[in-house]
């Protein structure tokens, strides 16, 4: 009886573990939209590991916790139907193994063009999440029913 405790404690231990790594991870960011426009743009740009980028009428400045999340600071550019905008699309990897995305703007500009902005962003997240839940279907397939 003292064995199978020590049995179940010592899986118990196992399956806490590797959760207690992924919770030393640090957060992803946050919006701030109250910081404003240019301060949310400054700010994304100087933390630590961010890589910038231009991309399709952005500017970018990405983040990432390996295997916990990634992140994606998007900033319009003047000449975007909805600038001044920002959007932060994160990306959180589920215990399912599936990333599932999630997107939220600040809108600075004209309102009807964010919200069409968002509704993109929304409908990409959707898409992205779908992506990562068949390639997770596609892995499982792929094992043997015996494979841990």
């Amino acid at each position: 009886m003292r064995l199978a405790r020590l049995g179940a404690a010592a899986w118990m231990l196992g399956a806490i573990v590797p959760g207690a790594a992924v919770a030393q991870a640090p957060p992803p960011p946050g919006l701030d939209c109250a910081l404003g426009f240019e301060t949310l743009r400054a700010d994304a740009s100087a933390l630590t590991g961010a890589e910038l980028s231009h991309e399709g009428g952005f500017d970018v400045a990405r983040l990432a916790a390996p295997d916990v999340w990634r992140a994606q600071f998007m900033f319009t550019l003047p000449g975007h139907p909805a600038h001044p905008a920002a959007v932060l699309r994160t990306l959180r990897k589920q215990v399912t193994e599936v990333w599932t995305s999630d997107s939220k703007g600040c809108g600075y500009g004209d309102q009807s063009q964010f919200a069409i902005l968002m509704s993109d962003m929304k409908s990409t997240d959707t898409e992205l999440t779908n992506a990562s839940r068949a390639e997770v279907e596609r892995e499982k397939k792929g094992r043997s029913p015996l494979a841990p």
